[in-house]
């Protein structure tokens, strides 16, 4: 049997799904600038949509696609395992990606960093500091896969690095960019447009990291796959 979705067709979804989902952020920030937010369906509609808001529809679908990297993962995991091949570095991964699953789903980092601003007062300190912390962890785990990339086929390598490129463009130079931004314009239209291009950066590097997956099972692993047909 084959575990195949068709990699065209799951990834031109996602595009599809980032684009509707871009529209109605546009919507909710046209009509967070020119309402007063008295209008309850308005309020809505920025609630549910806004990229800038937790615990809504675009956090659902990142969070939807942690899941499906985190499921693709663990699926190479067991058939690098039950052939007997290197499977820790791709465990390490499928780890990885649930817990950023977790942590998107119910935004733990951010109530953890919203509790340490409001106890000690100092949003810029401690947004840089998790930054920094955030960095180190990232290059201590470059650093440990380094024999892992070594390995890999290079198309699979060069898909997975433009993936994180694109992801961490929008989650830490816009974001950085962003917060700046904030703190010196207020809740401005260059700051949404900003968190705007963060959000979307990050889907589309996620959107290139499951289709790389789904190109890899596809390809090399169709002796375990079950085909799922649009």
């Amino acid at each position: 049997m084959k575990f195949f979705i068709p990699t065209e067709k799951l990834f031109k979804a996602f595009l599809v799904a980032i684009f509707l989902l871009l529209l109605l952020n546009f919507l909710s920030i046209f009509l967070a600038i020119n309402h007063d937010g008295s209008n309850t369906l308005e309020s809505f509609i920025i609630r549910l949509f806004d990229f800038n808001q937790e615990a809504n529809i675009p956090s659902f679908f990142s969070s939807l696609q942690f899941l499906t990297a985190s499921i693709l993962l663990l699926v190479i995991t067991i058939y690098k395992k039950t052939s007997g091949k290197k499977y820790i570095g791709w465990l390490g991964m499928t780890l990885l990606f649930f817990l950023l699953m977790v942590d998107e789903a119910v935004s733990i980092h951010e109530f953890l960093l919203g509790f340490l601003v409001e106890k000690y007062n100092s949003s810029t300190l401690f947004y840089y500091v998790s930054l920094f912390a955030f960095g180190l962890v990232l290059l201590g785990i470059v650093l440990i896969y380094i024999p892992f990339f070594n390995h890999l086929n290079r198309k699979l390598l060069f898909s997975m690095l433009l993936s994180a490129g694109v992801f961490l463009l929008g989650a830490i130079v816009f974001e950085t960019i962003g917060n700046n931004t904030l703190d010196t314009d207020g809740l401005s239209f260059g700051y949404r447009l900003i968190y705007t291009i963060e959000e979307t950066l990050e889907m589309l590097g996620l959107a290139i990291f499951i289709n790389t997956l789904n190109w890899y099972v596809a390809i090399k692993m169709q002796k375990i796959s079950v085909v799922l047909t649009l």
